[in-house]
């Protein structure tokens, strides 16, 4: 593990479907345990049907048949949706059927699925035909997701097309395979399915389907000693690693993965068949999983009615018109998968709705990115909760450190607090920066992972085996799980702005948040944990890039540092624009707009009052550079975009830039070689938050490089005025480099 201080942290150590008990994927159908039919269709799929495709992970050759279930239907004959297709066991399959009208002709099943994590892990039949794996190589991926990998790839969500035949003018079976589990998944989820004809026009009518609807869900055991049952069950029952490896028994329990209470299965609505499948998937009887169900369906008693879009397909935190004004409850659930485009440009509208202009993103203000959509889906809940528990991967290493110690008090770690308790004796006071130190407290338990945490046998940071990167990354999202957990517990996200002013004097204290400089959710990204991306645990290059951008936003929806930063805690900036980098030189895709938006809160982060005789605290070139916004322009992040919107995003940028920059006293800025130098800036090199030596020249080896703000503005200013970024604001960066930097004759780049 690498040592990192409060001041100046600078790498941090620290899969992705649920482990212990409950909601990996689902079978049958949702608000039941053996499906909510009140009307089953008709099914027919016989067993022992031949495979049009048998490649990838999971294959189908030799796959036991099990009987079909019918989709549930409303009292309408509506199709019940999601169709949850899912089962400890091999060869689960889903029934649905669908009338195509007389004079069409089904050429297409266009399908969104969430959890379809692994080629092959389903199948789909047509009217008793051959059947068919889903893989990336037999089906269209419709998207941005097929740039981001695809089935199994960065998206937990897709739609995708699937060529068909055997369609016929009225009744058609379609049949839906969980093939077998890879050893960490039980199933995925149907959110919608049509037949189209060969122009992608859908034949069946919507009125055809219907939603499930949660608040109709009740314990399927409603007795009081069933639901203590269920509770004693989640607390403490034994489980298996999964169906492959029932050999092999863990040492956590399902509240160990998931919250101690089981709130997260409520909070995001995981249906009574996902409990009990996922409970049988871990070794327990089908009635210990009804009793769980029966547990968790319970906590309505204890917790508000989860909001909509609290479903576990839906992206937690993901961004979207309205959720402030929304239940602060609530806003852990996002606003759902509709609110990510598939074009980066949709998020324009959002950050200029009266078009593009300065004063709508001056470095002064503070632009509400919780209710600005992205063109990028974030993580669903199954992401967020650990594969690996770190009682699992570390045995009495994790279960007697300090990591474990400070969030509840369990083990013989030296910690002389924990976080449950001091939220539960310090109430709102505490929680608000009154009494106290939450901030403090909070830093020193993400110490204890990432400089304090050095299990055996962790690996080499760089050339982690997958093993031992899944090890790892199940440490770090247990972190971030137990810090969910608190915050929904000890309702942190209304409480802790309030922290920001009273510890730190936050001069931009968000509505909602978490608290504190430690990075729980930017330390998850599999960069920060010094992955391989050439050999990751996701899969692939863009699948790793994938990750850590999701993580990085993550990051500042909750906890951008309100104002206050200190160094690159809470967020790191300039890691983060890099990333965003290496995901569209791995994607083909290229995002301006997000990373404009990334870049514009960096920016308004650091302009904060203190200005820049502190850069670690106030502004700084080195993560608010108008150079991050441009990015190589055409021949760079804005290739594929207008001219002109690029013209005027960069503009409107650069001239705010300007304006902050300026302001300041050229002598009032730390600056290297001189006696308000910052610490460890000895030379010029690319991550300098203060000025280089007044002698600097562009392009002179400084440390070994020339990589630095300098030499960068000097071979960029061209390429910005070749695409006509705003002469005026071109040349006041021109001008103002001559001053920092007399000897570089920035003068001669001024354009008539």
């Amino acid at each position: 593990m690498i040592k990192l201080d409060k001041v100046s942290m600078l790498v941090v150590i620290s899969s992705v479907i649920l482990s212990a008990c409950g909601g990996g994927g689902s079978a049958g159908q949702s608000s039941g345990v053996s499906g909510s039919a009140s009307s089953p269709a008709s099914a027919g799929a016989p067993a022992g049907a031949s495979s049009s495709s048998s490649g990838g992970a999971a294959g189908t050759s030799g796959l036991a048949q099990t009987s079909p279930t019918n989709a549930g239907t409303s009292a309408s004959g509506a199709i019940i949706m999601p169709l949850e297709v899912m089962s400890y066991a091999s060869g689960k399959i889903v029934t649905a059927t669908l009338s195509v009208p007389s004079g069409a002709s089904a050429k297409v099943l266009t399908m969104k699925v969430n959890n379809l994590s692994y080629d092959a892990k389903g199948s789909v039949q047509i009217n008793n035909g051959a059947w068919t794996d889903l893989t990336n190589a037999s089906v269209t991926v419709l998207g941005n997701a097929k740039l981001y990998g695809g089935i199994g790839g960065g998206y937990n969500t897709i739609s995708l097309n699937v060529p068909i035949s055997g369609a016929v003018n009225g009744s058609n079976v379609i049949n839906f395979r969980f093939n077998t589990t890879d050893g960490v998944s039980s199933g995925y989820r149907v959110l919608s399915f049509n037949l189209q004809d060969v122009s992608g026009q859908n034949l069946i009518a919507s009125s055809n389907f219907t939603q499930d609807d949660p608040t109709q869900w009740t314990p399927p055991l409603p007795g009081a000693s069933d639901i203590s049952a269920g509770q004693a069950l989640w607390q403490s029952a034994t489980l298996i690693d999964s169906p492959i490896n029932a050999g092999q028994q863990l040492k956590a329990h399902c509240m160990d993965c998931h919250t101690a209470s089981g709130s997260d299965l409520f909070k995001f609505n995981y249906s009574n068949n996902s409990i009990v499948v996922r409970s049988e998937y871990h070794g327990l009887t089908q009635n210990q999983g009804v009793q769980i169900a029966s547990y968790i369906r319970s906590l309505a008693s204890r917790y508000p009615t989860p909001g909509v879009n609290c479903r576990p397909w839906n992206p937690p935190y993901q961004p979207g018109p309205g959720l402030d004004s929304a239940p602060v409850s609530d806003w852990t659930c996002g606003a759902g998968l509709d609110a990510v485009s598939e074009n980066d440009l949709d998020t324009l509208a959002a950050i200029f709705p009266g078009g593009v202009n300065k004063a709508a993103v001056s470095t002064k203000g503070q632009i509400n990115i919780r209710e600005i959509p992205i063109g990028f889906q974030l993580p669903d809940w199954n992401h967020w909760v650990p594969h690996i528990h770190p009682k699992d991967a570390w045995g009495d290493y994790f279960t007697n450190s300090n990591l474990n110690k400070l969030y509840a008090g369990e083990g013989t770690g030296t910690g002389t607090y924990n976080m449950k308790t001091q939220l539960a004796n310090g109430g709102t006071p505490y929680a608000q920066g009154k009494t106290g130190d939450i901030f403090n407290d909070l830093y020193y338990w993400g110490v204890a992972l990432g400089e304090d945490f050095a299990p055996p046998n962790a690996g080499v940071s760089g050339s982690y085996t997958i093993p031992q990167q899944e090890n790892l990354y199940g440490t770090v999202q247990w972190q971030l799980l137990k810090s969910w957990e608190l915050a929904q517990d000890y309702s942190l996200e209304v409480n802790c702005p309030a922290a920001w002013v009273n510890e730190e004097q936050a001069p931009k204290a968000e509505a909602r948040g978490w608290c504190g400089y430690w990075r729980f959710i930017f330390n998850v990204s599999p960069h920060i944990q010094g992955f391989p991306p050439t050999n990751s645990m996701f899969g692939s290059a863009v699948g790793h890039y994938a990750k850590a951008n999701q993580w990085y936003y993550l990051q500042i929806l909750l906890n951008p540092g309100s104002g206050a930063h200190n160094v690159h805690l809470p967020t790191d900036w300039q890691y983060a624009y890099g990333l965003l980098n290496n995901l569209y030189q791995s994607s083909g895709r290229a995002e301006p707009i997000r990373n404009f938006l990334y870049v514009l809160k960096g920016a308004q982060e650091m302009d904060n009052g203190v200005g820049v005789t502190n850069v670690d605290r106030g502004w700084t070139i080195r993560d608010s550079s108008p150079l991050d916004v441009w990015n190589g322009g055409q021949s760079g992040v804005w290739n594929g975009t207008s001219l002109a919107t690029e013209q005027a995003v960069v503009g409107a940028f650069l001239s705010n830039w300007m304006d902050t920059t300026t302001s300041f006293n050229i002598n009032s800025w730390q600056r290297e070689g001189q006696a308000n130098a910052v610490a460890g800036e000895t030379t010029c090199f690319w991550s300098m938050r203060s000025l280089c030596a007044i002698n600097y020249v562009h392009g002179t080896l400084s440390g070994g490089t020339v990589e630095n703000f300098p030499t960068w503005t000097w071979n960029q200013i061209p390429l910005m005025q070749g695409e006509g970024i705003d002469k005026t604001q071109v040349n006041r960066l021109a001008t103002w480099l001559n001053t920092a930097y007399p000897s570089g004759n920035y003068l001669s780049l001024l354009q008539n």
